[in-house]
């Protein structure tokens, strides 16, 4: 799983909870992996993480730090532009 992987998920789950009109998503590094399709790995875990603090904008909230039992958390405040 790469970046990329990472980036395009976390994008299109924001996208999405734009589209419904919510007011703010939680995010998991877990999560996300489980989604991109692979089970949460320790290798990954820092591309995952890095992926989804590069994508928090002011107002955004780091639930959980990284760490190896539950993953990152992020609580992301819609509505944002994607771009």
């Amino acid at each position: 799983m790469s970046s990329d992987h990472f980036k395009q998920e976390l994008r299109a789950q924001l996208d999405q909870a734009n589209k419904r009109g919510a007011k703010h998503i939680l995010i998991n590094s877990h999560e996300l992996q489980v989604a991109v399709g692979g089970f949460p790995r320790a290798d990954s875990v820092p591309s995952c993480c890095d992926v989804m603090e590069n994508e928090m904008k002011s107002g955004d909230i780091l639930l959980v730090a990284m760490t190896s039992e539950t993953g990152m958390t992020v609580q992301y405040f819609l509505p944002r532009s994607l771009g």
